[in-house]
């Protein structure tokens, strides 16, 4: 309780919402009348801050939902963002690691929960695929599915690439003539 205390408004009521789903209604309930209000300002559209547009462009690009129960950490999201922020307009990686279970996922979908950055930065929207442990089979799945994807708009309607080499192939073609950034 100590460090919630110590935390922002949001990490009670993550902390709320933890009890809830983890079955301790009893001790959620002694918490209820102390729950902060969530201020509706800004310009945002909705209780988690996030506006349409951000909603729209991370569910198109498949970016990972908030989880039920999540304690923000504003300084690893910041810096997040600044990397994203550094690459400009230039073609480039940002590589978050770390332990299984560590959050990293958690960390870089609510980097991108950001208007002005996804605006600035990702005028084209973004495209998330969790890749993981895959056999062959699954990677060539999951690289057929990017591909289509990308592909969306294009005037020719191209097979599914049949192996990860051909799906390697179309992919490094897509990202340096049509989505250089």
């Amino acid at each position: 309780i100590n460090i919630i205390l110590t935390k922002d408004n949001s990490s009670y009521r993550s902390f709320y919402n933890a009890l809830l789903h983890e079955g301790y209604r009893d001790l959620a309930a002694l918490l209820q009348d102390g729950i902060p209000a969530i201020s509706s300002g800004n310009g945002k559209s909705s209780m988690d801050g996030m506006t349409s547009y951000v909603k729209t462009i991370l569910c198109e690009g498949g970016v990972p939902q908030r989880p039920v129960v999540f304690v923000t950490r504003p300084k690893l999201v910041d810096a997040i963002k600044q990397k994203l922020c550094c690459l400009g307009g230039d073609p480039g990686w940002v590589t978050v690691y770390g332990m299984a279970g560590c959050g990293k996922t958690v960390l870089t979908a609510e980097a991108l929960r950001d208007h002005q950055l996804l605006e600035d930065y990702f005028p084209g929207g973004v495209h998330w695929i969790s890749v993981g442990k895959q056999d062959k089979a699954g990677l060539l799945i999951k690289l057929q599915n990017l591909c289509s994807r990308l592909e969306h708009d294009s005037t020719l309607s191209q097979r599914p690439p049949l192996n990860i080499e051909e799906a390697k192939d179309r992919l490094r073609v897509l990202m340096l003539r049509k989505y250089p950034r």
